[in-house]
């Protein structure tokens, strides 16, 4: 396998050979749990900061937080990009409650961020009510497509434990 930029900088990140993250692997652990933990907190925190500064500070607020917003989603994408290339499923095969929960606290944000920002950046336009029914379309096209993949999934899995016997 090649190695990639991403994979030296990840390598380096993770600091296998030092100490940064502990001098052992139950440390190290430890730390990656708590980098975990506080990667999921920021990404559910910061963007509903951002939603409910540019829905109650208005247009002086709105471009410095779309940019904001667009940088904080670098490191996510990264994230993604990295996991995928490592060849992890990440659908789901369940949608849990927790997961429901986790993922509406992860997207609203954005949704409402767009619809606010529209609204007070273009505040003699009513594109802000377009893109409000575009979110609602969206949604409910992206709900159909993941219980599409997750049923795709579960089938998979099956057919791989029924080849088994």
């Amino acid at each position: 396998m090649t190695t990639t930029l991403m994979d030296r900088f990840v390598r380096w990140n993770l600091d296998f050979d030092g100490d940064l993250y502990g001098r052992d692997e139950r440390e190290r652990l430890r730390w990656y749990e708590a980098v975990t933990v506080s990667f999921q907190l920021q990404a559910i925190v910061v963007p509903w900061a951002a939603t409910a500064l540019v829905w109650t500070v208005g247009e002086p607020a709105a471009w410095p937080l779309l940019i904001l917003l667009a940088v904080f989603l670098v490191p996510i994408g990264f994230s993604s990009i990295y996991v995928q290339s490592r060849r992890v499923d990440t659908t789901p095969r369940v949608w849990s409650r927790k997961r429901l929960l986790i993922s509406t606290l992860l997207g609203a944000p954005y949704v409402a961020f767009g619809i606010g920002f529209l609204y007070h950046a273009y505040p003699e336009s009513d594109v802000w009510r377009s893109a409000l029914v575009g979110s609602l379309i969206g949604l409910a096209a992206g709900a159909v497509i993941q219980a599409v993949q997750t049923r795709r999934v579960r089938r998979r899995d099956a057919q791989l434990v029924g080849d088994d016997d």
